[in-house]
């Protein structure tokens, strides 16, 4: 991993033991650059929730899993008043924000079909997906660091998928 990532591991002790990877990125640039190795972990059918306050660095961690997908980074945005944006890559994204629905989340239907697609589907507000209980799901918990653009990210495993992948990154530490 380039040099500032930290890479660590521990246990969550709430209702569920799941393995937890922190990491710390130091610029918008080292957080993407995060996003692209994630996605070399990942693989169709791979869901990432992601959690964390407006700021927190959400949409350049999907821009980064983007590009490791192979999609144009460009193409990549917020889609906060769309729901979604599907981009095409050598596997395809399926980018998911639910801020703006609170208590009223999309059709479920649609929201699975999205998730239980043939891409990765990355989440942003992931607390906010309905059924996320029943997702084998890697969820990323983005939180600012010390400095301006340091940012923290916790990644835990919900499912044995998603557990594979973060023994991989942990290997590869």
């Amino acid at each position: 991993m380039p040099h500032g990532w930290f890479v660590g591991a521990g246990f969550d002790r709430g209702c569920y033991a799941f393995l937890v990877v922190n990491v710390q990125t130091r610029c918008v640039d080292e957080t993407e650059q995060f996003g692209e190795r994630l996605a070399s972990l990942l693989g169709p059918g791979a869901i990432v929730g992601l959690v964390g306050p407006l700021g927190a660095g959400k949409t350049a961690l999907v821009r980064g899993i983007a590009r490791g997908c192979g999609v144009d980074e460009r193409e990549v945005h917020s889609p906060t008043f769309l729901t979604a944006a599907e981009y095409e890559g050598r596997v395809p994204v399926a980018h998911i924000d639910l801020y703006r629905h609170g208590d009223s989340p999309p059709d479920p239907e649609w929201l699975a079909e999205l998730v239980d697609g043939d891409g990765v589907a990355v989440v942003e507000w992931f607390e906010q997906m309905p059924d996320r209980s029943r997702l084998d799901a890697l969820v990323v918990e983005i939180r600012p660091g010390p400095g301006e653009e340091d940012r923290e990210l916790a990644l835990a495993a919900h499912g044995q998928r998603a557990a594979d992948v973060l023994a991989r990154l942990r290997g590869a530490a």
